[in-house]
């Protein structure tokens, strides 16, 4: 499959991009954005963009807030506030990343020299590529493992994914 090009101006976005650190108050206010960063490969995230974002944000944060007003009269405010702390904050985390681009990314990224790669990657998604392969086939043309110096650095994780997708072809 060829590569999509990015849509206009991810260079514009990586610019604007604000990265937040996955750090235990930021996940105590948002409990569900630690479900997206599960899985081992996951370094960072983005959350849907643009107007679809804000839409779909304002969706959960208002339904949530709904679930939590009928379960007000069973379990009283504590369901309310339960119901809206657990799907209401991430529905205004992605409302608000619809205004202003950001990513997720794991607390042990946030200090690597990578971090400019993990931007790119995410700001490519908030442009509209969705595809991972499409996103991974548009950075090999930009990086590669040599260019960066990935092999053999002690420095970058183990278990780090970049070095083996940039390296595949």
């Amino acid at each position: 499959m060829a590569a999509t090009p990015p849509s206009v101006g991810w260079e514009e976005v990586a610019g604007r991009l604000k990265v937040v650190r996955l750090s235990a108050p930021v996940l105590a206010a948002a409990p569900l954005l630690a479900l997206s960063a599960l899985p081992k490969r996951t370094r960072g995230f983005a959350l849907y963009p643009g107007r679809m974002g804000g839409a779909l944000g304002a969706v959960l944060a208002v339904g949530a807030a709904l679930v939590g007003w009928l379960l007000g009269g069973a379990y009283g405010l504590a369901g309310a506030v339960l119901a809206f702390w657990l799907l209401g904050t991430y529905g205004v985390a992605m409302a608000l990343g619809s205004l202003l681009p950001a990513a997720f990314v794991k607390p042990i990224c946030t200090r690597c020299r990578l971090l400019p790669i993990i931007k790119e990657h995410e700001s490519m998604h908030l442009c509209g590529v969705a595809g991972e392969a499409d996103v991974w086939a548009s950075m090999r043309t930009r990086h590669t493992v040599e260019s960066l110096g990935l092999e053999g650095d002690p420095a970058i994780c183990s278990f780090c994914p970049i070095p083996k997708r940039l390296s595949e072809g």
